[in-house]
């Protein structure tokens, strides 16, 4: 019988080391280790030694430091890092990618974020050059004539775009220069095709011209729109026969046709991207997938999270502030004072429970509308991936095999894993108990994001005065303030300018969601995030009225804005038939209100909306 060859490996394997060792006491001849210096025969352990386990957790110690090869490995990190004040972005691609939908984009979150950002759309300079829109022919790369003035519309523009960056356009942009005067970067979209190696080239060339450019560093990003998906570019054809300047005087199917014809015409010519010396982003079926090359800076801390979040998906954005807390009846029969921490009153409550029950309607609603559109030939939805209700929406030839079985899956659950929810949302809420409350609806355990970015403006060491002791006591900093409301920080705190650099992760989130959106938050903060939706300079946001009690709608329009609605979900405590539109403490500012109930949208000075009360109620405590 053959030996037992795992009974025998066991018994080496438990072997008694100090038998071993005494053994070999006993006989020179036996080594006791291996030429690497492990004994010989010891039990194997579970527990490395100490030396091993922190090569396992940190790796090697050992300082890193540079040499030829790192420096060389990292040289164009070491060249796009540097900073500049002057970056420009180039468009790539065929028409109907998306192409104008991602400069729009870029341009509102650039500019939301505190740079000034312009778009210079090729096409324009070109309708103008040619006296007109111009049909498929014009588009030939074997029609000399046209060709050259294509690139003559192509110069114009880059010469506008060069001067714009450099300043030498008398100060036009995007954003009305500041009381503070700060000069701001500049970032200029460059919108074309650019669909040759050969154009790109020369854009390139251009723009970091050592001649022409000298001490001017201009950074240059080619940012490529890729779409393969036959429903998509459907749909996108549809879009810009439908409200493209070219063929405004066409019926859709004229239209179509030709750009079917213009688009053939750009394949025949058409290169994509492969020079991997430049910078470079390439976007996938409007986001499905991107690959980014030599990306560094504020390129990769902003713009290409934004890049990823953007989709083509419809759904809606609701934006409210927290209910209102205890009024000082309520606060005397417990017998506490004010508090930034206090609980909802009994308005706050009510408004609280008009909100769910808002919300169930509305996010209903639209969940009725999706699953009917899912089925439409003229199906419009995103392609990210990343929000609550993806399952079963891509592309429409998928669509109609979705079996009941699957639909009868995509149950919505609490928190508690167990609770079904009525309707699906995503909920982001600051971590003040009174936002939080607004959303703990009863017996509906929803999962919460709690987030400090969404907290009030931090006012440092004048939390809790009123603005018009500090124009008393601290006059030079409250004529700042007066001048310049955006960029005039509280000592010790923040300033507006300071809201845009912590919700800008919250924007991206945001925009990457693909299924209905509320973010509870106070007025500072919600007024931020109102001037990224309307597309206005954000330095202007102090006079944006968020009313109480009131929810803002925002749905995304086809050319990548925002639609905007209004809408009171509760009436005011107060006896009179105003909106108190209201910030932090004291006063108040009345707009009147229709008899649905609608909001009007009213500007209010820094100097009011500073010093109203969030909680429509005299002696409340500061917030913003």
């Amino acid at each position: 019988m053959a030996p037992n060859t795992n009974n025998n490996m066991q018994d080496a394997l438990n072997l008694n080391p100090t038998k071993i060792e005494e053994e070999a006491h006993n006989d020179a001849s036996i080594p006791t280790t291996d030429n690497n210096g492990v004994g010989i025969g010891q039990t194997l352990s579970s527990n490395p030694p100490a030396a091993s386990a922190d090569y396992y957790n940190k790796g090697s110690a050992e300082l890193a430091t540079e040499n030829a090869l790192m420096l060389e490995k990292i040289k164009h990190r070491l060249r796009l890092t540097k900073k500049s004040d002057r970056l420009v972005i180039v468009l790539v691609g065929l028409p109907g990618r998306g192409k104008s939908f991602i400069a729009r984009k870029l341009q509102n979150f650039v500019t939301w974020r505190g740079s000034e950002c312009k778009v210079f759309n090729v096409g324009k300079y070109r309708r103008t050059a040619a006296d007109g829109a111009c049909g498929a022919d014009f588009f030939d790369s074997k029609n000399e004539a046209a060709g050259k003035l294509r690139q003559q519309a192509a110069s114009l523009a880059l010469d506008d775009m060069l001067r714009w960056l450099d300043y030498e356009d008398s100060g036009s942009g995007t954003c009305t220069p500041t009381a503070s005067k700060v000069r701001k970067d500049r970032v200029g979209i460059f919108d074309a095709t650019n669909s040759t190696k050969e154009r790109r080239d020369w854009v390139l060339n251009e723009c970091n011209n050592k001649t022409k450019r000298a001490g001017k560093p201009t950074g240059v990003v080619f940012v490529e729109s890729i779409c393969d998906d036959k429903d998509l570019l459907h749909a996108n054809f549809m879009t810009k026969v439908t409200s493209s300047p070219d063929y405004k005087d066409m019926n859709v199917e004229d239209a179509m046709a030709d750009l079917l014809t213009r688009v053939k015409k750009y394949e025949e010519a058409y290169e994509t991207i492969e020079d991997d010396e430049l910078s470079y982003v390439k976007i996938f079926n409007l986001s499905s997938k991107m690959l980014v090359n030599h990306i560094y800076g504020r390129m990769a801390k902003s713009i290409v999270p934004a890049l990823m979040a953007w989709n083509i998906g419809t759904r809606p954005v609701f934006i409210c502030r927290a209910g209102q807390t205890l009024n000082e009846s309520e606060r005397a029969c417990l017998g506490g004072g004010m508090c930034r921490s206090e609980n909802l009153g009994r308005h706050g409550k009510a408004f609280r429970d008009a909100l769910f029950s808002h919300m169930k309607e509305e996010c209903l609603d639209f969940i009725a509308r999706r699953q009917k559109a899912s089925f439409s030939p003229d199906l419009n939805t995103g392609t990210s991936i990343s929000g609550l209700i993806n399952k079963g929406f891509g592309s429409h030839h998928n669509l109609h095999s979705m079996s009941s079985e699957e639909e009868e899956e995509d149950v919505y659950v609490g928190t508690d894993g167990l609770t079904p929810l009525p309707f699906p949302c995503h909920i982001m809420s600051s971590t003040m108990p009174r936002a939080r409350q607004t959303v703990a609806w009863k017996e509906m355990p929803y999962p919460i994001e709690v987030l400090s970015n969404l907290n009030p403006l931090d006012k440092g060491d004048f939390t809790g005065q009123e603005l018009e002791d500090l124009a008393v006591k601290n006059p030079i900093w409250y004529n700042q303030l007066v001048e310049d409301p955006f960029y005039t920080r509280f000592p010790g705190g923040e300033c507006y300018g300071d809201l845009t650099s912590r919700l800008e992760s919250v924007v991206v989130d945001i925009e990457q969601q693909v299924g209905p959106v509320l973010v509870v938050s106070h007025v500072s903060v919600l007024q931020v995030l109102v001037a990224y939706f309307r597309n206005e300079p954000v330095e202007k946001c102090t006079s944006i009225a968020i009313p109480l009690n009131t929810i803002l709608k925002f749905t995304p329009a086809k050319g990548g804005g925002w639609q905007e609605s209004q809408k009171r979900i509760l009436n005011s405590p107060s006896n009179s038939h105003t909106d108190l539109i209201s910030m932090d403490n004291g006063m108040l500012c009345h707009a009147p209100i229709s008899e649905a109930h609608d909001t009007p949208l009213v500007s209010t000075p820094i100097t009011s909306q500073m010093t109203i009360s969030d909680h429509a109620g005299s002696g409340t405590p500061p917030e913003m």
